[in-house]
């Protein structure tokens, strides 16, 4: 699988994928799993996401075409940074995000290490989970095993790096073609 290019991406993301409907499920769906308090949406994207939550959000992108969009959304609050070596000292945020990320990654592995590593005790991970497996269901077809944000290896991942399930929940991908539904799983440091 090739990762999308979303320096080109950027302009149409939004409108290609359910747009404010979509983003106001996922940010209602991600807030019944934290705590209150601000919260690092790691890959925050266009911001549409976290411009939606209630809370304040400090959001890190890798591409500067996406940022681009944040900024507006989320003035003063944003920074481009890699989801491998995140901006922030160890066991110092309280919450963070990583919504339709894993399932990029090459090494997802490298990406849970990293937020484990800023996540303080008590602190939680929400992330979404089989993202592709959601879109394949959505469409009548079986989902496939083995995908970088399958369930059950995000759980094994946590479980290696401290962080084990406290929560779930879904979100429908409103505006999308078949409206899928995308679970979130979260994940607390010991």
């Amino acid at each position: 699988m090739t990762m999308p290019d979303y320096e080109v991406e950027a302009a149409e993301y939004d409108s290609t994928r359910g747009g404010e409907p979509r983003a106001r499920a996922a940010a209602a769906a991600i807030e019944r799993l934290l705590p209150p308090g601000p919260v690092l949406d790691v890959a925050v994207g266009t911001g549409i996401v976290a411009a939606a939550m209630t809370r304040p959000v400090i959001g890190v992108d890798l591409s500067a075409a996406m940022l681009g969009h944040a900024v507006r959304r989320l003035p003063g609050r944003v920074a481009r940074a890699d989801a491998r070596r995140l901006p922030a000292r160890s066991d110092s945020v309280a919450s963070v995000t990583a919504i339709w990320l894993l399932h990029l990654m090459p090494d997802s592995e490298a990406v849970v290490r990293e937020v484990a590593r800023v996540l303080r005790p008590g602190g939680v991970l929400v992330c979404t989970v089989d993202k592709r497996a959601a879109h394949r269901l959505a469409e009548g077809n079986p989902a496939m095993p083995g995908a970088r944000d399958e369930r059950a290896r995000v759980e094994a991942l946590g479980a290696r790096y401290g962080l084990a399930v406290c929560g779930e929940g879904s979100f429908v991908g409103h505006g999308q073609e078949h409206e899928p539904v995308f679970p979130l799983l979260a994940l607390a440091k010991g």
